[in-house]
């Protein structure tokens, strides 16, 4: 593996990794009893002479969940299961099919990328989560092939099928409740971060990018320095079908020439009280709401763009209407340049298929096995607990810095209050808590919008805000795809 390439921070995460390694693989050498060492070697044989031509597949769509915060966005580089220079990039930048795909390897599911018939339902990108994400391959069954001689036998027990991915030799699949518990498997083999929590049976013809009817996206952001009623003004503009090409990232590699496309429902709601803990209400930095869209399809960071705009909206220093001069590319032929809102509060909540394509199984029998929704609640608490601790440290770090007491001056302050500061001031004891102080200063410091708000915690300060209209635009498309 050549190394030359990586980053100081890639290659101190490497060696660090190997060390872990080391380490485990030491102490499990001296702790592990002999017999459990025969049994360990008896396995990784075992795994070594799998025969994956002993046993059928069936196609079946997987919905699952992931924090795309430590990855690399969703899409994996290439087959990094049988390519060495695909596997070192997946290394160095981790994606969450990287690990899909070694987790369904590991459990014997797949015995490659390439022959899977794998399709995704909606490409995100690094640091966006989901909370419904969908693909569909073939994978391991536990059914059996019919002797070409034989009858169908007892088809009560399963479904007698015949696909060119089974090289047409009939199958008797099994029902649902009697198939591999993939749900569970995988999930002994994924990182916390990324849990499967359902699959369907689905059939031969089923893509899930192409069987998906809707999309369905939701931005969480606090309310602190916003006009939400605005927002929601500017946000009911993006409703049905428009050109969304100032809207988006453009690959010119793709030669994309159709923008449009179509959001069927937005608003701007607050998050529900059942999510805990979301902040103290009395405060505007403590009420927390969410974009909620769903569409058709979108574009190349689409929502990241809808969302910036929304944004300087929300802070008055785009009115409502500026969406509908976006959305105009008759008038506006170029993209102006603005920066897109963060990717750490998106996430893919949903994907929307027809009942008769899918029929979601999160549990085998809901009568007697609830194990596989245990273990899910357990884990992603076990995440939310480990985040949601960092918040509050954080937040206590915050509230004392807060309450320092900071003298009180009179410079930069309104007149009245500069006046009243400069009395104050002449007593040595005169002295406010840095929250009352930096609240006095945000009424007047950073004039005509000075700082723009980016969503996840992500402030750009700039000298001057320049509108939108007024900014530098790229070329239009049909001469940036001629380039």
């Amino acid at each position: 593996m050549s190394y030359e390439t990586w980053t100081k921070e890639a290659l101190i995460e490497r060696l660090r990794r190997l060390e872990q390694t080391q380490q485990k693989q030491h102490q499990h050498q001296h702790q592990q009893p002999e017999h459990e060492a025969d049994t360990h070697q008896r396995k990784k044989r075992r795994g070594a002479d799998f025969d994956f031509g002993r046993f059928p597949q069936r196609k079946v769509a997987l919905k699952f969940s992931y924090f795309g915060w430590p990855y690399h966005g969703l899409a994996r580089q290439g087959n990094a299961l049988g390519s060495e220079d695909k596997r070192q990039i997946e290394e160095q930048y981790p994606t969450v099919e990287g690990e899909l795909f070694r987790a369904l390897a590991h459990c014997k599911l797949i015995e490659s990328e390439a022959t899977c018939g794998y399709s995704r339902c909606g490409r995100t990108d690094r640091g966006v989560s989901s909370f419904g994400q969908v693909v569909a391959l073939y994978v391991r069954s536990s059914g059996k092939y019919l002797d070409e001689a034989a009858d169908d036998g007892d088809t009560a027990s399963g479904t007698v099928t015949q696909s060119v991915q089974n090289d047409g030799r009939r199958v008797l699949l099994p029902t649902a409740d009697r198939e591999l518990p993939y749900v569970s498997m995988l999930n002994k083999s994924l990182p916390p971060e990324i849990r499967v929590l359902a699959w369907s049976p689905v059939a031969e013809d089923f893509d899930a990018r192409f069987s998906c009817r809707s999309r369905f996206y939701r931005y969480f952001f606090s309310e602190a320095g916003l006009d939400i009623a605005a927002m929601r003004d500017a946000a009911a503009r993006y409703k049905g079908t428009h050109d969304f090409r100032n809207f988006c990232r453009l690959d010119p590699a793709k030669q994309i020439s159709n923008f449009e496309r179509t959001v069927l429902d937005v608003d701007i709601t607050p998050v529900p009280p059942a999510v805990p803990f979301v902040g103290n209400g009395s405060r505007a930095e403590g009420r927390w709401w969410q974009l909620e869209l769903r569409g058709t399809a979108f574009l190349w960071h689409q929502v990241r763009c809808m969302m910036a705009i929304l944004f300087l909206v929300g802070q008055h220093l785009e009115s409502p209407d500026i969406v509908d001069r976006l959305v105009d590319v008759a008038t506006l032929t170029g993209k102006p340049e603005y920066e897109m809102a963060s990717d750490a509060p998106l996430v893919l909540a949903d994907c929307a298929f027809d009942e008769k394509d899918v029929s979601w199984i999160y549990v085998r029998d809901g009568s007697r096995d609830y194990g596989n929704m245990t273990v899910l609640d357990r884990t992603i608490l076990r995440e939310w607990g480990q985040i949601s601790t960092k918040a509050v440290v954080a937040g206590a770090l915050l509230q004392t810095l807060r309450s320092t007491p900071v003298p009180l001056k009179g410079e930069g302050l309104p007149d009245d209050q500069a006046a009243a500061a400069a009395a104050a001031a002449d007593d040595d004891d005169a002295v406010v808590s840095w929250a009352d102080c930096r609240e006095r200063l945000m009424k007047t410091e950073l004039p005509g919008g000075a700082f723009s708000l980016l969503g996840g915690g992500t402030v750009k300060h700039v000298r001057k805000y320049v509108p939108i209209l007024n900014r530098k635009r790229a070329e239009p498309v049909d001469l940036r795809n001629k380039a």
